[in-house]
């Protein structure tokens, strides 16, 4: 293979003598480009940004209309509110269905947080309730009860 030395080269002008005054005048050329460049990508810079916000904001218009559609359903009743609407002829009837007896309702009921309750009960019936012996008597006789059973 030949060596071929770079001063052998055939070295045509590629740059020719630039005009007079434009070294002078290229610092103003280059700053009205720029700021003319500047200025009309300011406004794409903006819209790019706020192109990447659209689905961020998005998501939270979702956010905050979901929570509001749900915070707009009725409250969950309490269990005192349910018990209300259910009427007590039901209530005996479901417990009858299910052969609970009197013995099991009386063994989960607290009878020493109700006896307050029942004291301040102004019954005239159960106030002047007064049964004589012999009245007593009889309804053993007529039920054929015994004196154990009391």
């Amino acid at each position: 293979m030949k060596k071929i030395k770079l001063e052998d080269l055939n070295k045509p002008q590629v740059f020719t003598k630039p005009p007079e005054g434009y070294f002078d005048r290229l610092p103003g050329i280059i700053q009205c480009k720029t700021a003319h460049k500047s200025s009309g990508s300011g406004y794409q810079v903006v819209w790019i940004r706020a192109l990447k916000l659209v689905p961020a904001a998005a998501v939270l218009a979702l956010i905050v209309f979901y929570s509001g559609l749900f915070s707009r359903q009725d409250a969950v009743p309490g269990f005192d509110a349910l018990l209300s609407e259910v009427s007590s002829e039901d209530i005996i009837l479901y417990l009858q269905e299910l052969e609970i007896s009197n013995d099991e309702i009386l063994e989960e009921v607290d009878l020493a947080a109700l006896s307050p309750e029942f004291e301040n009960i102004e019954d005239p019936l159960l106030n002047n309730l007064e049964i004589e012996d012999e009245s007593l008597i009889q309804l053993y006789e007529e039920y054929n009860l015994q004196d154990s059973l009391l």
